[in-house]
């Protein structure tokens, strides 16, 4: 293009020399001969023009795909490497906004905006070495506006710099809160806090809306700058240019050809302005993105040096705390471990216990050395961890989490990256051999876990895929015994279980520690145990008890129960399994049921094996014909882009007239010009052609400075109108996939990482393209339209024959088009997938430094890059478009002088219409060529904008929601709730699992009932709580809610009348106050003080420094397991619900917190239906009904006492925790 570009200025001279003859009162013959020369030299150009302009498309968007893959990754790379003092500011929503969008934007500055940068540079610079060179004082006096404009380009660029930097900073926050809400969709459809959620995103968009005032206002004030400018270039080269052809009989056609050169220079800086404005945002950009990617961590896992104490002998690695105080960096003020010291030896089991909060975890995370200690030291075989290599450090420890993370591909996989750092370590392209052996030791591996059994019932066992997510269809307790097959696979030195077994099974648990126990005795290994459920802690050599972040008692099982203190205390509380009782049980045949056959047909239910869902369902004939009835065809495209713009129709407008005013400036001034080249042709009054002169220079000056207003109209108008479109897109992509049903985010596509680098991405696509684009297509369209009117009322046989390439200028844009957003796609598609695998791995970024799998992650990464390569075919075609509409250009020029003179010499036509059709007809082939430039940004305004309504059209296979509107207000469907639920033989099959989750199960829930399901972990519990939540529909049979189905009830109100606390607690960005109303805004301080009080929270949330106005800060990851479990059953407390849903809710807490949690939600219970799942039996022996589900089935039924006295399974799982 640099090349292609410097013809536009050697066509100035030709021009000049044109312009000579015709003026200069040469003959006819001279006229023609000259007008022929000229006319073949620009047909020449335009062929050179049409090759590189393909070449120098091809090329620059070749080169900017090259770099940005480079800068994506190093970014990657840069970030997966740091420490955990990072990660409590940057979230993997940021992250993931960093990888697709800001890259993005980067590519195309590169790729497109800065090609057009540097093509218009080399105009500039062409043009004035020709200038000066062959009239220094004209060029001389027209060229010095260049400094003027320079200077102030350079104060207003300052200050849109500043505002950007602002910009991208709110930028990033609002992408984390939007991963965290889209991570957790379970937590905010059971709590209906999508108004809540979606109001505080729309929090950050309105913030990022009024930062980006400034930059629209600084848009609007470089535009008028830029095109006022321009006018000016006309007035003051007509009016200096008269004096010196009077005074110094310079040639009216050199004056042209300096003319020419000065406004083709200043056209182009027209032109470049967007293109700069977006160069400049993606330099704060890349400025943001080289601040990570040079950020050197303070525990750096890429360091070397350090010392290896062993490589592969037989040791006992004894780890001793020596005086360790820690404060998290971002709460500096609140020590969570006080002067510790301990001795945790090697080859031995330790267990700590405490209360949660306690600083257990903590211990952990230093030993990890996510954190080092604020004071004293952390010794491994007497050596300061700080002084081991932190890689081989990490490698000899293996974790398992009470919330383990898992990664989207095969368990197999995920089972493997637990050899990373050894010897077996599976390589990139592994052979058949080590393919083999990595297969035996995961087979062995998930044995000792206690897996086995379960992957092999699943469809393709070991390679069947699970879901990163925290949404994929496996229970806890299976993907707990996953992340502990996971650990044992390495075979490790130090075996750290942080509530490792939480969501395990009485039973599975017990096999699991017998399993470890032996790895211990044959390897030496070093095991430490967290834990609350104190039965798993019986056999460890030692038990060290903490409190409030110090060691208060040590010894054996034995000599803390003799000593009677605080450990001894936390046992009683769970030593409380209840004795048998002489009452009769009720076995699983004689359960209170409903018989299917006593409904009628159309209130059952049809497997729907097709079906797409997660879940294989259809909505009975009820739904079939009221809310499904009810959706209204969405539309066109085209009409739905016009009803979005039609909302913000002011500002939209605004920007329009402006553009169009813009665009009309110059039809006018080409039609000046032919005045001005009459004027010029005076040959025997210099007077009167000084006078004509000044009077056509002041139109110019006058059209000047009405362009600056309207150019001010149109960047600032459009450029706010497109921040209002892209915060509506935004906030309508958030509340589309909210109503969307789990089985949605369940699929490997819609992982929450692309999820909300897609929402990011689509709607930047459209707004950049309104605010920056548009104005200059509107612009151009102006230009175009005026300047043919103009030509064919002046001349319709010149323009006719003059406009006639601009068919093909409209095909090349076609294929341009097309096949650019072809390639765009293609490209778009390995993007999104990098954002999602970029957002898990953060997401999870402790498993993986816990794993040394910062360096596999970059080689999958790679991988994955390589095979997803957009096809450059479509590349090659839409620049072979691009090519033909900018030489088109050329060719109309060469065209409009030849035929133009022709009609000149016949007497057609006169100088002046001559003149002024020629100028029109140009500007409208120029402007027609400089649509091309925002082609692809086009394009990607229209793929975003149907991604969104895509979202937005979608219906749930669950339920369809009457309305995107969060806060609509229906009537409700039962006027009183009482809270019984009727279960008519319901089985539950996942689309990706052939064995049912739950298979033919038939029971009543009466209203206020206590009712508890216990039983093997993946037995289909957590599947029944899922019906319930409606997070699936049951493939056959129906729940009925007080005698009505429940999928005839309106999604909203249903989930209104329950309160879920699940395994996993989740928390939001924002403070604790917020977390738990979730927006209620008729929560007072006493019920939350009391929510809280039962919860066993409200001394901790006290103790900070701003009480319930702390902020929980990302995910709540500094505090411990149990207060963030503590903190959601509050909340589920403060709901007030007719039916609670407490899925392992207590799995987290110490015995302490648990008995007092337990007392509060039995006092909770009264007057409500409450469901239950837990494998700790303690907390379930108060319920009315328990149901024991193995297999999908439910094989047992009664009370606590009854179960007992049937001498069968229940007592079975209840002796295992003895």
């Amino acid at each position: 293009m640099d090349a292609a570009h410097k013809y536009y200025s050697r066509l100035d001279l030709v021009y000049g020399i044109w312009t000579t003859a015709i003026v200069g009162g040469r003959s006819t013959s001279d006229i023609q001969r000259t007008t022929n020369t000229v006319a073949g030299v620009s047909l020449g150009i335009a062929v050179l023009q049409f090759i590189m302009s393909t070449v120098f498309f091809c090329c620059f968007a070749i080169a900017s795909s090259r770099m940005t893959d480079r800068l994506r990754r190093a970014y990657l790379s840069s970030v997966v490497h740091q420490d955990a003092e990072f990660f409590e500011k940057v979230g993997p929503g940021e992250v993931g906004t960093r990888m697709i969008k800001d890259i993005a934007s980067v590519r195309a500055a590169v790729g497109e905006k800065l090609s057009i940068l540097i093509s218009s540079l080399s105009t500039l610079i062409v043009a004035i070495i020709m200038a000066f060179s062959r009239a220094p004082r004209l060029a001389g006096v027209v060229f010095s506006i260049i400094p003027f404009s320079l200077i102030l380009f350079t104060v207003v660029g300052q200050l849109s710099s500043k505002a950007e930097a602002r910009l991208l900073t709110v930028d990033g926050q609002a992408g984390t809160l939007l991963e965290q809400i889209l991570s957790s969709v379970r937590v905010v459809q059971s709590f209906a806090a999508e108004a809540f959620l979606a109001k505080k995103y729309d929090a950050y968009l309105q913030r990022l809306q009024k930062l980006a005032k400034w930059r629209s206002l600084v848009r609007g004030i470089e535009l008028g700058v830029a095109n006022c400018v321009t006018s000016l270039i006309y007035s003051l080269t007509f009016w200096y240019g008269s004096k010196l052809v009077v005074g110094e009989s310079l040639e009216v056609g050199l004056m042209f050809t300096i003319f020419y050169n000065m406004f083709n220079a200043l056209f182009s800086l027209v032109n470049i302005l967007p293109h700069i404005l977006a160069i400049k945002d993606s330099a704060a950009i890349s400025a943001q993105l080289l601040k990570d990617i040079e950020r050197v961590p303070t525990i750096d896992v890429c360091r070397t040096d350090g010392a290896k104490l062993w490589d592969d002998e037989k040791i006992n690695a004894n780890i001793e705390l020596r005086n360790v105080t820690f404060s998290y960096p971002s709460r500096p003020d609140h020590k969570s471990l006080v002067g510790v010291d301990m001795v945790l030896e090697g080859g031995k089991v330790t267990a700590l216990v405490g209360a949660s909060g306690s600083g257990k975890s903590t211990i952990a995370a230093l030993l990890m050395r996510y954190y080092d200690p604020s004071s004293g030291q952390l010794l491994l075989t007497g050596h300061d961890t700080r002084s081991l290599n932190l890689a081989w450090l990490r490698s000899q420890i293996s974790v398992v989490s009470q919330e383990p993370q898992l990664f989207t591909a095969s368990i197999f996989e995920n089972i493997a990256y637990g050899l990373t750092g050894t010897p077996y370590e599976l390589p990139s392209d592994p052979s058949e051999a080590q393919l083999q052996d990595a297969r035996n030791r995961v087979e062995w591996a998930l044995k000792q876990a206690q897996a086995w059994d379960f992957v092999c019932s699943l469809p393709e066992g070991m390679d069947s895929r699970v879901s990163g997510a925290r949404t994929g269809v496996l229970s806890g307790g299976q993907r707990q015994r996953i992340a502990a097959a996971r650990a044992l696979v390495r075979r490790p030195r130090i075996l750290l279980l942080d509530e490792g077994t939480s969501a395990l099974d009485s039973e599975t648990e017990q096999r699991l520690m017998k399993a470890i126990h032996k790895e211990q005795e044959e390897t030496g290994m070093t095991t430490i145990l967290i834990a609350h459920r104190l039965s798993s802690i019986q056999n460890a050599d030692r038990i060290i008890a903490m409190s409030n972040g110090k060691v208060v008692e040590q010894g054996t099982y034995q000599e803390l129960m003799a000593l009677g203190g605080v450990f001894s205390a936390l046992v009683k509380h769970q030593t409380s399994a209840a004795q048998p009782v002489g009452q009769e049980p009720k076995s699983s045949e004689n359960q209170d049921t409903i018989p299917a056959t006593s409904f009628t047909l159309p209130q059952l239910v049809k497997s729907r094996p097709d079906s797409d869902a997660s879940t294989v369902a259809v909505p009975p004939e009820a739904l079939e014909s009221g809310d499904a009835g009810e959706a209204k065809t969405p539309g066109s495209l085209s009409r739905r882009f016009i009803r979005l713009l039609s909302r913000y129709s002011f500002w939209i407008m605004g920007g329009v007239v402006g553009g169009m005013a813009i665009g009309a400036s110059f039809p006018i001034a080409a039609w000046l010009i032919g005045f001005v080249m009459q004027t010029f042709s005076i040959q025997d009054d210099d007077s009167r052609l000084l006078r004509e002169a000044r009077k056509w220079s002041l139109w110019f000056l006058i059209l000047a400075l009405i362009n600056v207003g309207t150019s001010f109209v149109a960047g600032f108008f459009l450029s706010a109108g497109a921040d209002r479109i892209d915060r509506r897109l935004k906030l309508v992509s958030l509340v589309s996939l909210l109503k969307q049903e789990i089985g949605y985010f369940d699929k490997e596509e819609n992982a929450s990482g692309a999820l909300t680098a897609a929402v990011a991405s689509h709607a930047n696509n459209v707004a950049a393209a309104i605010g920056l684009v548009w104005q200059q297509l509107i612009t151009a369209t102006a230009n175009f339209l005026g300047s043919v009117i103009l030509g064919l009322v002046l001349s319709w046989k010149l323009t006719l024959l003059g406009i006639s390439p601009v068919p093909f200028i409209i095909v090349a844009a076609y294929y341009n088009i097309v096949f650019i957003e072809k390639y765009e796609r293609e490209a778009q598609k390995p993007l999104e997938e990098a954002s999602a695998f970029a957002s898990e791995n953060v997401d999870a970024i402790k498993t993986v430094a816990a794993l040394g799998r910062e360096e596999a992650i970059m080689q999958q990464f790679d991988k994955s890059a390589s095979k997803h390569a957009a096809k450059s075919r479509n590349l090659a075609i839409g620049a072979l478009g691009f090519g033909v509409g900018i030489g088109s250009i050329l060719l109309l020029s060469a065209i409009v002088m030849w035929w133009g003179t022709a009609l000149l010499i016949r007497g057609h036509i006169t100088l002046s219409q001559l003149y002024s059709s020629f100028e029109a007809i140009v500007i409208a082939g120029y402007s027609a060529g400089r649509m091309f430039t925002f082609i692809p940004d086009w394009a990607r305004m229209i793929r975003g904008f149907r991604s969104v309504c895509e979202w937005e059209d979608r219906h749930p296979d669950v339920a369809v929601l009457k309305s995107t509107k969060l806060m609509t207000t229906e009537p409700r469907t039962l006027e009183k709730v009482e809270g019984e639920l009727v279960f008519t033989s319901c089985t539950l099959k996942y689309a990706s699992r052939p064995k049912p989750a739950v298979c033919d199960v038939s029971l009543t829930i009466k209203a206020g009932q206590s009712v508890a399901f216990c039983g093997p972990s993946g037995g289909g519990k957590s599947s029944i709580i899922s019906m319930i939540s409606r997070f699936y529909d049951p493939t056959t049979g129906t729940i009925f809610l007080d005698g009505q189905d429940i999928r005839s009830i309106p999604l909203d109100e249903y989930r209104s009348y329950l309160a879920l606390v699940s395994q996993d607690a989740v928390l939001y960005e924002g403070t604790f106050r917020e977390n738990l109303t979730l927006g209620e805004t008729s929560v007072t301080q006493d019920q939350l003080e009391r929510a809280c009080r039962d919860a066993s929270i409200l001394e901790f949330i006290q103790s900070l420094p701003e009480g319930f106005d702390t902020s929980v800060g990302f995910k709540g990851s500094q505090m411990s397991g149990g207060q963030r479990q503590r903190i959601c059953i509050a909340r589920a407390l403060l709901r007030n619900p007719k039916i609670l849903l407490l899925d392992e809710a207590t799995s987290a807490l110490d015995a302490e917190s648990e008995q007092s949690v337990k007392l509060a939600l039995e006092q909770a219970s009264k007057g409500r239906t409450t469901i239950s799942i837990a494998h700790r039996f303690s907390t379930i022996q108060g319920a009315d009904v328990i149901h024991v589900v193995e297999e999908g089935r439910i094989v047992e039924s009664g009370s606590h006492a009854e179960l007992l006295t049937l001498n069968g399974r229940y007592l079975d799982l209840i002796r295992s925790q003895l």
